[in-house]
């Protein structure tokens, strides 16, 4: 959780930092959007200690960076995405809201609400048809329940008996609107009772009961039991993106969250356990900030991708097309290979 809070706030620092080129040209090191997850790690590190790598899969949102970090990918290779770098986990093409890895078993972070998870339950009906023994971890945010993709696809899994676990991260905001505003029923655990599988809340913020929960539906799952909604009740401490002003939250909201942090909160536990002490910290936060200052050092001196490679990856749809008239008719038009 350290590691990920540390890596997002250079990020942040990053992302706001203009630089100028050789020729004078004003520009920034991170390009588009960049929606961090501040607040939200406990969610991510508590799921990836129950992912088994090289088995199971996860599909999630744009707020990705700690969900990628948390299940394998090196950070060096998330901050050379962010940077659009060659040396990138997609090659410089996705950047930070399309962080995939195929080694993790990581097929992706999706910047449409809600269109991963049809995506989630194909993956997930894969694993069942193939055997594989895995389970399919698709995570979603609170707006993703207002989508059609949502009913179709948690009514699909629980009907095929699916090997999956469904994760709303439930920061309370769908993008900049609160859930009163945009749910008729703000209790999200009762939006996903409806399809037939066991639904659960808990607190997102507390490590070990991500740890608990998810670990009881992911072994669900692998039993053939079919798939578990869970609802994990979180803060994000940043903006929905990095030019969001804050303005739908209360100071007051913000300072209860403080109270909340989930590195805060885990951090007394540990040290309440004795498993840790102020001198532990202090040299894990040396150690994750060296490791953060590489990844960035190494972001920032690599290449970008070459112009000769642009069209590698590309899906291409070619259609027969007759010699005489060279083109076949699709719908009424022409379609030109």
């Amino acid at each position: 959780m350290v590691l990920i809070r540390r890596f997002e706030e250079r990020v942040y620092r990053d992302y706001a930092r203009p630089f100028r080129l050789p020729d004078g040209t004003l520009t920034f090191r991170i390009g588009g959007f960049c929606c961090l997850c501040s607040g939200q790690e406990a969610v991510a590190v508590g799921a990836a200690a129950c992912y088994r790598r090289g088995v199971d899969v996860f599909v999630g949102t744009y707020r990705g960076h700690g969900w990628a970090i948390a299940l394998g990918t090196n950070p060096r290779a998330v901050a050379a995405e962010l940077y659009g770098r060659a040396d990138g986990c997609c090659k410089g093409r996705g950047g930070g809201l399309h962080l995939f890895e195929a080694a993790v078993g990581n097929l992706g972070t999706y910047y449409v609400v809600g269109g991963q998870l049809p995506l989630g339950a194909g993956a997930a009906f894969a694993a069942a048809y193939r055997n594989t023994g895995g389970v399919a971890f698709v995570v979603m945010g609170d707006g993703a329940v207002d989508q059609g993709t949502f009913s179709e696809t948690l009514n699909l899994a629980a009907l095929m008996g699916l090997p999956a676990v469904f994760i709303l991260e439930d920061n309370g905001v769908a993008m900049g609107t609160k859930l009163h505003r945009h749910s008729a029923e703000t209790d999200l655990v009762k939006r996903g009772s409806v399809f037939g599988m066991p639904a659960r809340g808990f607190d997102g913020n507390d490590v070990e009961a991500v740890v608990r929960e998810v670990g009881e539906a992911a072994e669900r799952a692998r039993a053939g039991d079919g798939p578990t909604f869970l609802v994990a009740r979180t803060f994000r401490l940043r903006g929905f993106s990095m030019s969001d002003p804050l303005k739908y939250r209360t100071r007051e909201e913000q300072w209860a969250a403080q109270g909340r942090d989930p590195i805060r909160v885990y951090g007394d536990i540990l040290r309440e356990r004795g498993v840790i002490d102020s001198g532990a910290m202090d040299c894990l936060a040396r150690e994750v900030e060296a490791e953060v200052d590489d990844a960035l050092t190494f972001a920032e001196g690599g290449s970008d991708p070459r112009v000769e490679d642009r069209f590698d990856n590309v899906v291409s749809e070619r259609y027969p097309f007759s010699a005489d008239s060279g083109a076949r008719s699709r719908g009424g038009r022409a379609s030109l290979t």
